[in-house]
């Protein structure tokens, strides 16, 4: 069986948001290679996962809710950064269907749908993650004096 990444061990978790989302991509594109991961593990693995996403929401929604009301392009991005958030609860909810689904017949195919709908999982929180970067050097970048 192929190894995962090295450095992206299933049972130790990241602290950091962006790692977090490293770390799920790396131990999903193993499962899709057929990685024996214990059950018990990759369950640890979406719960990790899930309680991370669900932090970063309560830390994040406070500062990106005001932006609505900023310009036109800000707005937009926070208004899709919201909506990723709710969009991300039923991500979570597939997440862990695909894996109700392993655990009730453990077997190569789910593992891999799992490992692929990680992968996707992680691709979004990526793809999410920069449009937050971007309205965060907005919020602190120093008013330019005479533009409007």
């Amino acid at each position: 069986m192929p190894s995962p990444r090295p450095g992206n061990d299933l049972r130790s978790p990241p602290s950091s948001f962006d790692e977090i989302v490293d770390w799920l991509e790396g131990w999903s594109y193993a499962l899709v290679l057929l990685e024996s991961y214990a059950l018990t593990d990759l369950r640890a693995a979406i719960t990790a996962v899930e309680s991370a996403v669900r932090a970063h929401r309560e830390v994040t929604e406070p500062w990106v809710a005001p932006l609505i009301d900023a310009d036109e392009e800000t707005s937009r991005t926070a208004r899709v950064v919201l909506h990723d958030h709710a969009w991300f609860v039923t991500s979570l909810e597939q997440f862990e269907w695909f894996f109700r689904v392993v655990e009730g017949e453990n077997h190569g195919g789910h593992r891999q749908a799992l490992g692929q709908y990680g992968r996707v999982l992680a691709e979004a929180l990526r793809r999410h993650r920069c449009d937050e970067r971007w309205l965060e050097a907005k919020r602190t970048a120093p008013p330019r004096h005479g533009v409007p």
